[in-house]
């Protein structure tokens, strides 16, 4: 072979390899992750923190943000200062599970862990895109003190899975988000209200009153009142917005 051609083999058989590579990460990089990140930073704007020495001091609050309520119980919290990977809590189809496996092997615990509680409140320092899930990062606004005399803020990784995410909306996508986090407002009035899964429309009426709207699509329909909306599935409530 002469050097011509094969220098041309090589330029053919580096292209190819390069084009294969731009694919391979494209295959693994969620669509527009930067666009629903500026979108979801927008809803929830992002909670600033100080730093000490090239380190990040979660205890001390530069420039807060949004402050949203805990809607479920189990998300895996630890001290905020933690040296250690804080083990990621994942959201899907209604439940709340912890990491485990390979996705924990780099986590660790202190001996103050602890979940954080329903309507606990709590600001959001970063969010993270993925390919089917949008990683947020929580901290708690009540600083604790340890029973060595340690004030610390609590931080937690909550993953909410999001199957499909690249052809969601932001707006898909926070409606998802606010199932687990939320305006304090509203999960206030949940709970006070209580509303809960599987309740009939006579149920909610009860509870809230009558609607301000009713949007009716057979199968589904929707309760629309001042701070809320009702989701009812089958005559069944299946969401709260």
């Amino acid at each position: 072979m002469s050097f011509t051609s094969f220098r041309s083999h090589s330029l053919r058989v580096l292209t190819v390899t390069a084009a294969a590579a731009t694919l391979s990460v494209s295959a693994f990089a969620a669509p527009n992750s930067r666009a629903m990140r500026e979108a979801l930073v927008a809803d929830y704007p992002l909670t600033q923190v100080g730093q000490v020495m090239f380190k990040t001091d979660y205890t001390r609050i530069t420039k807060p943000g949004v402050i949203l309520a805990v809607r479920l119980p189990g998300i895996y919290a630890d001290v905020a200062n933690t040296q250690n990977a804080i083990v990621n809590t994942n959201y899907a189809n209604g439940q709340i599970t912890q990491a485990t496996g390979f996705a924990a092997a780099f986590g660790g615990s202190t001996a103050q862990s602890r979940t954080l509680n329903p309507n606990e409140k709590v600001y959001v320092t970063d969010i993270l895109v993925k390919r089917d899930a949008v990683q947020i990062e929580l901290l708690t606004v009540d600083v604790a003190t340890l029973g060595d005399g340690m004030s610390t803020r609590y931080r937690a990784e909550l993953n909410v899975k999001l199957p499909g995410l690249d052809t969601m909306t932001p707006d898909d996508a926070k409606k998802m988000i606010d199932k687990v986090i939320a305006d304090p407002a509203v999960a206030s009035a949940v709970e006070s209200k209580t509303v809960k899964l599987g309740m009939n429309p006579d149920e909610v009426k009860q509870s809230l009153g009558n609607p301000d709207k009713i949007v009716d699509l057979g199968a589904k329909q929707a309760f629309i009142y001042k701070d809320m909306k009702i989701v009812f599935v089958d005559g069944k409530v299946s969401d709260v917005q």
